[in-house]
């Protein structure tokens, strides 16, 4: 079911959420790839994004975080030698872009390369202005 955000019915009604309905847009507009595989791990508040990056140097991947969207890009620039004739190609190597919706306080706190998979570590943070307080009465 595709939800048309921009219709009276719906935008009227919301207020103060634009960055919201900008992002719901955004996402609905936006095509997946499966490529690369990736998985994604909760463990509280905690996330972990792993991604199978096989044969690709971290030094030609980009990690990118700009108005709560991650985005992690690699362009191929495969050398090809003219004397060598591919017989049969099973590795994908071709270039990729993946772009993962933050939600407001996902904050990135790394990420590392090792044997092949590429994790970015995430961490729900809550704001001091969202955190539980007591009321004193006076």
């Amino acid at each position: 079911m595709l939800i048309n955000f921009t219709d009276p019915m719906f935008s009227n009604r919301v207020l103060g959420f634009e960055t919201l309905v900008d992002r719901l847009e955004r996402i609905s507009n936006e095509s997946q790839s499966s490529y690369p595989p990736y998985n994604i791990y909760k463990d509280g508040l905690k996330f972990q994004i792993e991604i199978a990056l096989a044969g690709i140097d971290k030094k030609d991947v980009d990690i990118e975080l700009c108005d709560g969207i991650l985005t992690i890009t690699h362009n191929n620039g495969e050398e090809t030698n003219s004397n060598t004739e591919t017989v049969h190609r099973g590795i994908a190597k071709r270039s990729f872009k993946l772009k993962f919706t933050l939600a407001e306080d996902l904050e990135v706190i790394g990420a590392a390369s090792k044997n092949g998979l590429l994790t970015i570590d995430l961490e729900k943070v809550l704001p001091d202005h969202k955190k539980p307080r007591v009321i004193d009465i006076e």
